[in-house]
């Protein structure tokens, strides 16, 4: 009878190297769609997308422009439009903190503490308000536990922002 242990050494040895050459293959394959990958650029779709790519480039190269200072990139004026917003909404166990930011000056602004089935809690502010940042503080010591929705809205525009209460 013939000893089968030779044969078992083959197939185990060549079992080995078919996975070696299939796990180079395969890594080679990733680094090339991973090289690929970096290379590509994103399709500018808009205006503000252009004018940001553009931003990106211009401030990537400035290596470039030192070592070459008669290459020039021009970058036009900020494209970004401020909008009124949310800066943070925070409930204690006593005060509601609300932070917000408008981008012009606003005749009537409106913000107000609404519960889940949308009735009103309470007013946080109510008048005139100009442009910038503006911090607002409320005693909520009546309120009990939950979810609550802050809602602030203008002439034209309406934003809310959900907060939980929890003491």
């Amino acid at each position: 009878m013939t000893n089968p242990r030779p044969y078992r050494i083959a197939i185990y040895a060549l079992t080995c190297l078919v996975l070696l050459v299939a796990t180079t293959i395969m890594a080679r394959a990733d680094n090339a769609r991973k090289a690929t990958t970096k290379k590509t650029t994103p399709v500018a779709s808009s205006p503000i997308s252009s004018a940001v790519s553009t931003t990106i480039r211009a401030l990537g190269s400035v290596r470039t422009q030192q070592q070459h200072p008669q290459q020039r990139v021009l970058v036009g004026n900020d494209t970004v439009r401020k909008e009124n917003r949310f800066l943070f909404v925070r409930a204690a166990s006593e005060v509601l903190t609300v932070r917000i930011e408008l981008a012009r000056d606003e005749a009537q602004v409106e913000i107000g503490v609404y519960n889940m089935l949308g009735k009103k809690i309470m007013d946080v502010h109510r008048g005139t308000t100009a442009r910038g940042i503006h911090e607002y503080t409320t005693a909520i010591q009546d309120l009990p536990e939950g979810v609550y929705v802050c809602v602030m809205q203008g002439a034209d525009f309406r934003k809310a922002e959900k907060f939980y209460l929890s003491r």
